[in-house]
């Protein structure tokens, strides 16, 4: 269970400028007051300044790269000499031209990814394994086993629906996590991602599939750096997922 999870996420969005003037004002107020806050939020802060970084370095090393093949400039005073020197060079010069066309065609025409596309090839709904519906006359029909029979249908707006009200009667890590991936079906990345935190915060079961589902959903939403903080915590852990997220991560450098 993770309880800086959730602070993660208002300091994330502190940074991109996407908190409310309320949200805002809070976070600023924990900053002074939160001791343990602040170093959470400078820790974070590094972390998202290091990824912009080796973006940044990868790019320079490309240049570097680059220079290095092209001829020094060299001063020869004989004009014969010179000529000699300028007809040596020039196929080289032209290789160097021609790297180097290819290098910025290739920038140009390496399209970025699709972060929407990316997700829809690993997302897949969580299964219903907490409350296998069994089609049969005996088995009552109410609220719960229609959010479920909804869920396992497809009916993913009833299913949403249905499952919010049992969790104003009562908060299960089952409903939540089912609810977090019908929102997430939906399109409502915004209360999938407080479903899956929520779980996170108040639960000690299914940690480790609500952060896959809490990055996919950062993901659909194109906000990646978020997605690979999350994913990177799922890839450190022993679970089946964190082969998943290794590969995903690796999709979206």
């Amino acid at each position: 269970m993770n309880p800086n999870l959730h602070d993660i996420d208002l300091i994330h969005r502190y940074l991109d400028r996407s908190l409310s003037d309320e949200e805002k004002v809070n976070l600023e107020k924990r900053l002074k007051e939160e001791p343990e806050f602040n170093t959470l939020y400078r820790e974070h802060q590094m972390l998202v300044q290091g990824i912009r970084y080796s973006g940044l370095q990868e790019k320079l090393n490309q240049l570097r790269v680059l220079e290095s093949v092209l001829p020094e400039t060299v001063h020869v005073e004989d004009k014969k000499r010179q000529i000699r020197l300028h007809s040596y060079w020039k196929p080289l010069l032209a290789v160097a031209a021609s790297l180097a066309l290819f290098v910025v065609l290739f920038f140009l025409w390496k399209k970025p990814v699709d972060h929407e596309q990316l997700f829809a090839q690993e997302f897949k709904a969580y299964p219903n394994i907490f409350e296998p519906i069994v089609r049969s006359d005996a088995q009552p029909i109410n609220d719960r086993t229609e959010a479920f029979a909804a869920y396992e249908a497809r009916d993913y707006q009833k299913a949403a629906t249905l499952f919010k009200k049992l969790l104003q009667e009562k908060e299960e890590p089952g409903v939540l996590l089912l609810l977090g991936n019908a929102n997430l079906i939906l399109g409502n990345t915004s209360e999938a991602r407080n479903n899956f935190i929520t779980l996170i915060n108040n639960f000690d079961e299914y940690d480790t599939q609500a952060k896959w589902y809490l990055g996919l959903s950062y993901l659909k939403d194109g906000d990646v750096k978020s997605a690979q903080l999350i994913l990177q915590e799922v890839s450190n852990s022993e679970f089946s997922y964190a082969s998943k997220a290794k590969e995903l991560l690796k999709q979206i450098e």
